[in-house]
């Protein structure tokens, strides 16, 4: 929606916060109002709407109940979150890990990278390195499209009629190799089917990656019928193969149930 009034957003949006006992200091409008910026005080949060429970801790609760629900990090770990999004998971993980900890944020889609290096810069989080990068398996520019009903559903192979961006692309490994991380307590994953590229991730000696939360997208293969987001049984398989044991969860919500855990066994 194009924005025409910012003060009267604010006051809307504030008087929404207030409502429920949360106090709204600034809201940033993004994109003619494709995005915003809340201030609250605690936490600066980014999304596409505005609703009065997008909260620091309404955002620390759907971290542990999905990305984080069989590990979370601790202080002094390393976090690649890849496809970072807006920073929703980002910016909780930069409180988890601490002033010790590190989080390597990757996200692909220009238009969203923005508003996330906007968030992370008015937040002073200085414990986050950003990338516009594309996943891939194999060096080299690829296309991804910017989704038109919501960020969310951009993807390096969609059949949606959304504007589409040329960026870098890169096998993760060659990535971790270029800024000399070995260990990576709680690796990320949500990039809409190119899970499918870290198939040889796990493999990889030099890499240490103890803990692992993966978002599959069988749902919308069911949804849409391309079969690029098809990769759950894939994804456990490589896993599996690489000397991890696997869960899912068992909610009823299909988003949530496709994601793959993993934490590797000893040896």
């Amino acid at each position: 929606m194009k924005i025409r009034n910012k003060q009267l957003l604010f006051l809307y949006c504030k008087l929404r916060y207030l409502r429920n006992q949360q106090t709204l200091k600034s809201l940033k409008v993004i994109n003619e109002g494709r995005f915003f910026i809340y201030d609250l005080g605690d936490i600066r949060i980014a999304s596409e709407s505005f609703s009065w429970y997008l909260t620091r801790a309404h955002l620390a609760k759907e971290v542990k109940r999905v990305s984080a629900h069989y590990y979370t990090p601790q202080p002094g770990d390393t976090v690649v979150d890849v496809g970072a999004g807006l920073g929703e998971e980002t910016s909780i993980y930069t409180d988890l890990v601490g002033p010790a900890g590190r989080v390597y944020a990757i996200e692909a889609n220009p238009a969203v990278y923005q508003v996330l290096r906007q968030l992370i810069e008015d937040s002073q989080l200085r414990n986050v390195k950003l990338f516009n990068l594309a996943i891939n398996d194999k060096p080299g520019p690829v296309i991804i499209d910017d989704a038109p009903t919501s960020y969310l559903s951009s993807s390096l192979n969609s059949q949606s009629a959304g504007t589409a961006y040329e960026v870098p692309g890169l096998p993760f490994e060659d990535f971790c190799a270029a800024e000399g991380i070995r260990r990576i307590d709680l690796l990320k994953i949500n990039i809409e089917g190119a899970e499918r590229f870290f198939s040889t991730v796990f493999a990889r000696p030099e890499l240490d990656i103890p803990n692992v939360a993966i978002a599959c997208h069988d749902f919308r293969f069911e949804e849409e019928g391309n079969e690029f987001f098809r990769t759950k049984q894939l994804v456990i398989d490589y896993l599996q193969a690489n000397g991890y044991d696997t869960w899912s969860q068992e909610t009823g919500t299909r988003y949530i149930d496709d994601w793959v855990y993993g934490r590797k066994l000893p040896v």
